[in-house]
């Protein structure tokens, strides 16, 4: 079984209102792709200009071809150049809960 695939988009913000809005903006049209999961959006308890997004995919294609559409490249993409340069992209593959441990397969390069 595959587990699912993640984004984390880390961002400094100088300016929260009008972020707020670009992130909306920006989920919103993610959320009509193919694959989306669901988003949320962090505000760190220590740094007060650090923001978080976090997005969830049913797989690694369903988040490649979402930011590949059009409509990603005219209304994402902008929104993501303003974002902290570090890794972004991680699948599931060890999920634990009170009760219970789920270990998944690697579907980007075979590794566990």
């Amino acid at each position: 079984m595959l587990g699912t695939f993640h984004t984390i988009w880390t961002f400094d913000v100088s300016d929260p209102a009008s972020w707020k809005i670009e992130a909306n903006e920006a989920i919103q049209i993610l959320q009509g792709r193919s694959g989306f999961v669901s988003s949320s959006v962090f505000h760190n308890a220590d740094s007060p200009e650090r923001y978080l997004v976090k997005t969830d995919w049913l797989d690694v294609g369903s988040y490649r071809r979402a930011l590949g559409s059009m409509e990603a490249k005219v209304g994402v993409w902008p929104f993501l150049a303003n974002m902290r340069d570090e890794p972004t992209a991680f699948e599931l593959l060890t999920d634990f809960s009170s009760d219970s441990c789920i270990e998944y397969e690697s579907s980007v390069n075979g590794e566990v």
